[in-house]
C-alpha cells in the first residue's frame, strides 16, 4: 500500500457535545483513502477548509475514518458536505461504527434529517470507538467535499452484573474488554497493582475494587490440595498409556473435582520434554518426545478446560534437559534445539487450545534466565504464537534473579523490574509481595509502564472470562472432603488408567499371566505394601492407597498363600531384613518384587524421596539396598517378577537377566495395586508403551531415541550404544503383525499413510500403532527418526484393522542452515510399528533404521516431490502522527506469500541506528500481520525496516 493511504492523526476537538459525558472529546486519529493530508480539515471547526474527493478518485470507493477518545454508543453524525444533496447522501455514503478498526462489520441503517447546509445522520445507537464514512465511487459521482463532521453519543446508563446502576465503567459487562481494562487500571493505585500480581495460593483479588480472587491447585494427577480427592496415575504413567482419549477423560474427572472445591485454575500440565532420567521431575512429564508430550498434554488441557476451568502449562521452556539431570542446571540449549524439541509442546497447546495462563521455568533461554527473557516470554510466546493470557512465575523464580541464584539483579527491586519487563504477572514467591518492592512501586522505582502491562494481561483474562460477573471462586476448606471427590466412578477411571499405563518389559517363558490358583506367592520389597503415588499428591486418607500386596490378596483365592516381607526400606542402608525376604522367596512358588522410587505426598515428611521436584537421582541403580535385595532373592532360583514402581527409567540391566518378568507400573495412583494385579493375573492384557528410553547404564545419559547422527563412533570403549529398552516398547499377552503399508503424496503436499495391524495371538489386546519418519538427506543434520503420530487400538484374536495417518508439510519440515523452516524434496523413510524403529549404530545409520520383522512394524520409502517455504512480503501500511506523545507510528504489513508457516522478525533502523526491540511473527501461508513502530515525529532521519531477506524504506 502506498503513501496515499497513510493515516494522519489530528488532535482537534469535536465540534459537538457528547450527551454521555457532557464534554468535548479529543479526536485521536483521522485517516483517509485519498487526499490524506487534508483529512484533518474535516474536524477543524472551520467550514472553509475541507477534505475533497475529485478527479480519478471519484471512480473508486473512498473513505474517511476517525477515532473518538471515549468509546460509546454513537447515534448521530452532523455533516457539512459540499457537492452532495440531502436526498442523495444515502445513495453515496455508508456509515460503519466499530470498536475494532480491522473488523468493520455491517453499515448502520441511518436516516438523514436537517438541511443541505448541515445534515443530521441519525441511527440506532451502536457502540464503538471508530467511525468510517465509506463513499461509493462510479463514473456518475460528482466531485464532493466533507467540510465538517461532529458526533453525538447516546446517553448510557452503566449497570453492573446485577443490573444495578454503577459509576464504575469496568463493572459494566456490556463494554468491550479493553475499555473495561483501561477503566479499572485508571483507578488502581500502585499498591492495588502490586496486590493484583502477588500470589498466595492463588490470586487474592482486590475487594474494594471488586476484583475477584482466582483460586488454583496443582493438578498434575488429581486435585492435590486438602485431602480426599481421587489420586490418579502420575503424568509419566499417562504418557505410557499413549491414549489421548483416556487422558482427556481423566482430566475431565480432575476438572469435576476442581469445580466441586470451588477452584478454577490448575497449575498443570507439565509440558517439559524429559531427556534425562536422572531428573526428579521426569515423573511429572509425559515423556521424552515432543509429539507424545504435545498430544497427551493437549488432551489433558482439552479435558480439563472443557469444564470451564483454566490450565497453566509449565515449565516454559527448555526445563526438561537439565545439566547432569540436576533440576534447573542449564545445559546451554541452542535455539535450534529449543525450537525442534522443547518449545514444540508449548507452541502446540498455545496455538490449539485457549490457555489463559502459563508458568515460566527456573532455567535459562540462550543464556538469559527465563524470568527476565523478553525474547522467550514476549517475542516468541506472545508475538509469534499469539498468547494472550498471563504469565505465572515458578515459585521463587523472580527472587532467583538476585545473588540467591542468577546474579542478574542486585536486589529484589531490580529483580522485579527485570521480571515486569519480561511480562511476568503472577509472582509465586517473595518478590512482588516484598515491602521494599511495594514501596518502590509507590515511589516510582518500578517501571510503571511495565507494571501496567502485566496488570493488563491479568485483567484481560478476568474480563474475557466474565469473572467479575460470575465470581466462581470459593475459598478452599483444606479439611473438607467435597461432594464428588473419590467417587466410585473416579476410582474405576483411576484403575483403568493405571491398567493402561503398565508396560511389560520382560515375560520369559510366558510366566505371566499368573494362575490365580497358584499355591504360594512371596510379595517382597519396600513398595509391595507401600504404594507410591508421586509428587503433588494430597494428604493421604487412611487406606486410600491400595498397594500391590492388597491387589494380589484381593485377586487370588483362599487356597493361595501370600507371604509378605519388606526386605528393606526404600533408601535406608542400615536397616534391612533381606534374609527374611530370601526365606519367604524360598518358601514360595513365585516371587513378586515391588521396587523403585519413594515419591509421595508432601504431607508425608518422615521419608527420604528419590523422585519428584528437587529430588534428582545420580546413579539410576535401585535406591538403598533394593538392588542387593533383588539379587539376593533371584539367587534363590525362584521365578522372580519385578514390578518397577518408579517415576523414571532405572538401570535394569541386571534385573533383565535375573528376572523372569518385568513390568513397570510407574507411580500408578491410588488404584495402582489392584490394577497391577489385574495385569499379573491376566484380567487385563498390558499394552502400555515406554514414554522414555531405558538405558543400560547411567553413563549413557542423556539417552533418547530421536538423536542426531554422530561425527565419530556411537559406542563407548566399554559399552555398546544401544538402550536396554527402546522408546515406545512394550510387550503384550498376544502378538501383532503389520502389513500393507501404503504411502501416498497428495497434490497439496500432505502424505497419507496406511498400515494393517492384525492380532495373531490368542487373546484380545491393545496395540499402540506408532508412525515415525526418517528424513534421509537434508540441508542440515536431522534426527535418525522422529515420532509423528500414534493411536491406540483394540483387536480381538484374528482381527485386523487398517490404521490411517495424514501428515502435513509442516510435519515434514525442518529448520535449514539459515534457520528457515522449509520442506525439502527427497527421500523419506516412513515407518509404522509398535515400537520406535531400531538401527545399527555404525556408519550409514539411517539406512539401517527399520523393523526386523512384521511383528514389530513395516517401513517403506517415499520420494517426496514437493518443496515448501515461507516468503514474507514487507509493505508500508500507514503512518499515524500522535501529537500528544510527539511521535509517529509507522504500521508495517508482513504477509506470508509463501507455502509454509514460519517465523521471522523485523528490525527498525532510524538514521542507520537500530532503534527499539525487534518484533517477531509467525505466519501461515496467506496470513498477514500489521506491526506498529514508533519514531520521533520531528525526526527527518531515514527510517528503514529489515527482515532476514527484505528491506523497506520509509
Amino acid at each position: 500500500m502506498n503513501l496515499k493511504r497513510h493515516l494522519f492523526l489530528f488532535a482537534g476537538i469535536l465540534s459537538c457535545t457528547f450527551l454521555m459525558a457532557q464534554q468535548p472529546s479529543d479526536i485521536l486519529s483521522v485517516s483517509a483513502s485519498t487526499n490524506m493530508e487534508k483529512a484533518s480539515l474535516a474536524f477543524d471547526k472551520d467550514s472553509k477548509t475541507m477534505w475533497e474527493v475529485n478527479g480519478r478518485d471519484l471512480k473508486t470507493d473512498q473513505w474517511l475514518m476517525f477515532t473518538i477518545q471515549t468509546p460509546g454508543d454513537v447515534c448521530e453524525l452532523n455533516l457539512q458536505v459540499q457537492g452532495v444533496a440531502k436526498d442523495d447522501l444515502r445513495q453515496l455514503m455508508n456509515v460503519f461504527v466499530t470498536y475494532d478498526p480491522m473488523n468493520l462489520g455491517v453499515p448502520v441503517d441511518y436516516q438523514v434529517q436537517g438541511s443541505a447546509k448541515e445534515m443530521k445522520v441519525k441511527f440506532s445507537p451502536k457502540y464503538g470507538a471508530h467511525v468510517r464514512l465509506a463513499f461509493k465511487g462510479s463514473d456518475r459521482v460528482k466531485p464532493f467535499a466533507v467540510k465538517e463532521v461532529s458526533v453525538l453519543l447516546a446517553d448510557k446508563v452503566l449497570k453492573d452484573r446485577k443490573g444495578e446502576k454503577t459509576a464504575l465503567r469496568y463493572m459494566d459487562p456490556t463494554l468491550p474488554v479493553e475499555e473495561r481494562v483501561e477503566s479499572l487500571l485508571s483507578v488502581m493505585t500502585p499498591e492495588d497493582k502490586m496486590e493484583l500480581i502477588r500470589e498466595g495460593w492463588g490470586i487474592p483479588g482486590i475487594p474494594h475494587l471488586y476484583v475477584p480472587p482466582i483460586t488454583k491447585v496443582e493438578a498434575v494427577h488429581g486435585f492435590s490440595y486438602g485431602s480426599g480427592a481421587t489420586i490418579f496415575p502420575q503424568a509419566l504413567a499417562m504418557g505410557a498409556t499413549w491414549n489421548k482419549k483416556l487422558t482427556e477423560e481423566i482430566a475431565m474427572a480432575v476438572g469435576d473435582e476442581t469445580l466441586a472445591a470451588g477452584t478454577m485454575q490448575a497449575w498443570s500440565p507439565v509440558l517439559d520434554v524429559a531427556q534425562d532420567a536422572r531428573w526428579g521431575r521426569c515423573e511429572e512429564t509425559f515423556g521424552e518426545d515432543p509429539v507424545l508430550v504435545s498430544q497427551i498434554g493437549g488432551a489433558w488441557i482439552k479435558g480439563y478446560q472443557s469444564k470451564g476451568l483454566f490450565t497453566t502449562p509449565k515449565h516454559f521452556g527448555g526445563h526438561g534437559a537439565p545439566l547432569g539431570g540436576r533440576d534447573s542446571h542449564d545445559i546451554g540449549l541452542s535455539e535450534r534445539e529449543m525450537r525442534e524439541v522443547h518449545l514444540v509442546p508449548f507452541r502446540h497447546v498455545i496455538r490449539n487450545y485457549d490457555c489463559q495462563s502459563l508458568m515460566m521455568a527456573y532455567s535459562d533461554f540462550l543464556g538469559v534466565p527465563v524470568a527476565k527473557s523478553k525474547e522467550l516470554l514476549h517475542n516468541i510466546l506472545r508475538e509469534e504464537w499469539g498468547f494472550d493470557g498471563f504469565i505465572v512465575s515458578d515459585c521463587g523464580a523472580i527472587g532467583n534473579l538476585t545473588a540467591r541464584k542468577h546474579y542478574t539483579a542486585k536486589d529484589k527491586i531490580e529483580a522485579a523490574n527485570q521480571a515486569l519487563a519480561a511480562g511476568i504477572a503472577t509472582n509465586c514467591g517473595d518478590t512482588y509481595n516484598d515491602k521494599e518492592v511495594i514501596q518502590a512501586a509507590k515511589d516510582g522505582r518500578l517501571n510503571m509502564e511495565n507494571l501496567d502491562n502485566v496488570c493488563r494481561t491479568m485483567l484481560r483474562m478476568m474480563f474475557r472470562n466474565e469473572l467479575f460477573e460470575k465470581a466462581p471462586n470459593k475459598p478452599l476448606d483444606w479439611n473438607k472432603i467435597y461432594p464428588g471427590w473419590n467417587s466410585d466412578n473416579h476410582k474405576e477411571m483411576a484403575r483403568q488408567a493405571a491398567r493402561e499405563s503398565i508396560v511389560m518389559l520382560e515375560n520369559k517363558e510366558n510366566i505371566l499371566p499368573l494362575d490365580k490358583g497358584i499355591r504360594s506367592i512371596a510379595v517382597l520389597g519396600p513398595g509391595a505394601d507401600d504404594l507410591q503415588p508421586g509428587d503433588y499428591t494430597p494428604k493421604l486418607l487412611p487406606g486410600q492407597l491400595k498397594s500391590v500386596l492388597t491387589g494380589i490378596k484381593q485377586a487370588v483365592g483362599k487356597q493361595t498363600k501370600v507371604i509378605y516381607e519388606q526386605g528393606c526400606d526404600f533408601t535406608n542402608l542400615s536397616e534391612t531384613n533381606i534374609p527374611k525376604a530370601v526365606k519367604a522367596a524360598s518358601q514360595s512358588d513365585v516371587v513378586v518384587m515391588v521396587l523403585g522410587d519413594c515419591s509421595t505426598s508432601e504431607a508425608t515428611t518422615d521419608v527420604y524421596k528419590t523422585s519428584g521436584e528437587n529430588h534428582d537421582y545420580a546413579t539410576l541403580i535401585l535406591p538403598g539396598k533394593q538392588q542387593e535385595l533383588l539379587e539376593a532373592v533371584c539367587a534363590t532360583g525362584k521365578p522372580v517378577i519385578l514390578v518397577l514402581q518408579a517415576g523414571r527409567p532405572y538401570n535394569l540391566t541386571k534385573a533383565s537377566k535375573l528376572c523372569k518378568a518385568i513390568i513397570v507400573n510407574w507411580l500408578p495412583g491410588q488404584e495402582g495395586g489392584p490394577a497391577t494385579a489385574d495385569v499379573l493375573f491376566g484380567d487385563y492384557n498390558p499394552a502400555g508403551r515406554l514414554p522414555m528410553t531405558f538405558p543400560q547404564h547411567v553413563g549413557q545419559l542423556p539417552l533418547y531415541y530421536n538423536f542426531k547422527t554422530s561425527g565419530r563412533r556411537y559406542e563407548y570403549s566399554d559399552l555398546e550404544y544401544y538402550p536396554l529398552y527402546y522408546f515406545g516398547y512394550g510387550l503384550s499377552y498376544t502378538s501383532f503383525e503389520y502389513s500393507g503399508l501404503k504411502v501416498q503424496e497428495k497434490d497439496n503436499g500432505n502424505i497419507t499413510v496406511q498400515a494393517t495391524v492384525k492380532n495373531v495371538g490368542q487373546r484380545a489386546g491393545d496395540e499402540v500403532v506408532q508412525l515415525y519418519v526418517t528424513d534421509m538427506y537434508a540441508s542440515v543434520k536431522t534426527r535418525i527418526t522422529e515420532l509423528k503420530d500414534f493411536t491406540r487400538i483394540n483387536l480381538k484374536p484374528g482381527e485386523s484393522k487398517t490404521v490411517s495417518f495424514e501428515l502435513t508439510p509442516y510435519d515434514l519440515s525442518l529448520l535449514n542452515d539459515h534457520m528457515d523452516r522449509v520442506v525439502e524434496k527427497g527421500e523419506f523413510k516412513i515407518l509404522v510399528g509398535g515400537v520406535s524403529p531400531q538401527y545399527v549404530a555404525k556408519d550409514r545409520i539411517k539406512d539401517s533404521v527399520g523393523y526386523t520383522d512384521a511383528r514389530k512394524g513395516v517401513s517403506g520409502m517415499l520420494e517426496y516431490t514437493h518443496e515448501f517455504a515461507a516468503d514474507f512480503g514487507l509493505t508500508l501500511f500507514k503512518v499515524e502522527e500522535n501529537l500528544v506523545k510527539n511521535q509517529k507510528t509507522v504500521w508495517v504489513s508482513v504477509k506470508n506469500n509463501g507455502t509454509l508457516m514460519d517465523t521471522g522478525k523485523i528490525d527498525m533502523y532510524v538514521g542507520g541506528q537500530k532503534t527499539g526491540d525487534n518484533v517477531h511473527y509467525e505466519l501461515a501461508p496467506g496470513e498477514e500481520k500489521l506491526i506498529p513502530f514508533h519514531v520521533d515525529k520531528d525526526s527527518d532521519a531515514p527510517v528503514v525496516f529489515t527482515t532476514k531477506y527484505k528491506v523497506l524504506s520509509l
